[in-house]
């Protein structure tokens, strides 16, 4: 019976080191906000204002980043989104274009370098948030 008490012990040490849902949702939703603000910067210095257009009566695709605690569908399970918002133009469809190309314009991957170079912001955040979690934080 020792064995079954010490594995108990073990296994309840280690549920409190994994995070529940809204725990989860936190923790990723800091590591969405990391790779916005990155994606933002990216965007703004490669797409912002190129061709000196007038885009006051249109919400400028920087500006058009979002973040989601949620997934894909809108289901709370732990995980957070970041992508463009679709209202008035399609921001999402712009981007896409822009970034992988079409048959006029060479695509420039700026969505994908943003991913990469915030990739260390991206965890350092979450892991932050972690240890905060772990410590007691709401």
């Amino acid at each position: 019976m020792e064995l079954d008490k010490a594995l108990d012990e073990w296994m309840h040490d280690v549920n409190k080191l994994v995070p529940n849902v809204k725990q989860r949702q936190r923790i990723t939703f800091v590591g969405a906000e990391a790779y916005k603000k990155q994606l933002h910067d990216v965007t703004k210095s490669k797409h912002y204002d190129q061709n000196h257009t007038d885009t006051s009566k249109v919400t400028h695709l920087a500006d058009a980043i979002v973040t989601s605690n949620t997934n894909i569908d809108y289901v709370r399970d732990g995980t957070s989104i970041v992508g463009f918002i679709k209202k008035g133009i399609n921001h999402a469809r712009i981007a896409g274009m822009l970034n992988d190309g079409t048959k006029y314009i060479p695509g420039d991957h700026f969505v994908e370098e943003a991913r990469h170079s915030s990739k260390r912001a991206v965890l350092a955040a979450q892991y932050a948030e972690y240890k905060r979690i772990l410590r007691g934080g709401k």
